[in-house]
């Protein structure tokens, strides 16, 4: 375990040293932007630090709205409600849905959309199995399911064509926690909604935390006006605390910023899977995230100054996850010396 004393970026100060920084989740590295960092402070003269009120009091500040209508019209929904955070935004959509009488949760779901004692132990291929023999044998008219888009833990993106397979009789609401994948992938970071099946009888709800790629500390839903309309009807929603209007602020004025460090990304990605190719190190559709083999702990980096992700996830006490993060501000150079390791070791 290390304590850091300074944002990390493509290094981190340990102890006087320093080491590669190849761990958390800021994909995009927005944080040593210094044109990003400029509108955050913009916006914090503009509308201060916080906005203390009601999300559904008299006195609301329109930079929401206009927030809350780009999200939605860069997912191609109808609507968007914002949280200061993606937990806080999973846990009151989860919340809505788990009134719905046929409820199915995916393994691997996000804890924050996963509704008290609706967890899943199955695989994710044994879960799909299920759930459509149960689909067949009960023949509801409508079904709610509950998902991820990553698998962070095998740095996977789940297959939903298996929402194909649900006969069209069905009508399906599919929640999908896409925290790692906005702002990543897809047509201007539009990410999950990019690739999943478009049906006639499935209606996506998407839920997002914006730390990740955006750098911004909120979470959103981008669904219906109907579901936005339940959403707005619960405690978790009028009586939290918005996001920072400087993070709705910089959000509408950074596209531009965020495009450029997304090809820098991508390209850092083609990199290092061109360098390790045919090491036993996954990386699944183009995503920031390398697995590790489980015997590559965070120790064995150490002599070669590199800090890789390791640890147990979700529940601390679990088998440790050893993956390496890449984000946009890493070098070839850096890429290059990571490479080197990595084949020494594999």
């Amino acid at each position: 375990m290390y304590f850091l004393n300074q944002k990390p970026g493509r290094t981190v100060i340990i102890e006087g040293e320093e080491f590669l920084f190849f761990s958390g989740y800021s994909y995009l590295g927005m944080s040593f932007v210094d044109e990003f960092n400029s509108l955050i402070k913009e916006g914090m003269n503009k509308y201060g630090l916080l906005h203390p009120s009601s999300r559904i009091s008299n006195t609301r500040l329109s930079i929401y709205k206009l927030f809350e209508e780009k999200l939605a019209a860069l997912m191609g929904m109808e609507a968007c409600v914002s949280f200061s955070s993606g937990y806080l935004s999973g846990y009151t959509i989860a919340k809505v849905l788990s009134e719905h009488p046929c409820l199915f949760v995916s393994p691997y779901a996000h804890p924050a959309v996963t509704p008290a004692g609706k967890s899943s132990s199955l695989s994710f291929e044994e879960w799909k199995r299920d759930m459509l023999l149960s689909i067949e044998k009960n023949k509801p008219a409508e079904i709610a399911i509950i998902t991820d888009s990553v698998n962070t833990s095998i740095g996977k993106i789940h297959d939903f064509s298996f929402l194909k397979e649900i006969p069209g009789n069905v009508k399906v609401i599919c929640l999908v926690d896409d925290s790692h994948s906005l702002g990543l992938i897809g047509e201007t970071g539009k990410g999950i909604i990019t690739v999943l099946p478009a049906l006639s009888n499935v209606e996506y709800i998407i839920n997002s935390s914006l730390s990740k790629a955006f750098h911004l500390e909120g979470g959103v839903v981008c669904c219906s006006a109907h579901w936005a309309g339940k959403i707005r009807h619960q405690h978790s929603y009028s009586g939290s605390t918005p996001i920072m209007p400087a993070f709705a602020y910089t959000f509408l004025h950074a596209d531009a910023l965020y495009a450029e460090q997304r090809k820098k990304l991508y390209h850092n990605i083609s990199i290092l899977a061109e360098k390790i190719k045919g090491l036993n190190c996954v990386n699944n559709y183009g995503l920031p995230i390398f697995v590790l083999p489980g015997s590559l702990t965070e120790e064995v980096f150490r002599p070669d100054k590199i800090i890789i992700s390791s640890f147990g996830y979700p529940d601390p006490d679990n088998n440790k996850n050893n993956r390496v993060v890449l984000n946009a501000l890493h070098t070839e150079a850096d890429l290059e010396r990571l490479a080197a390791v990595l084949r020494s070791k594999v």
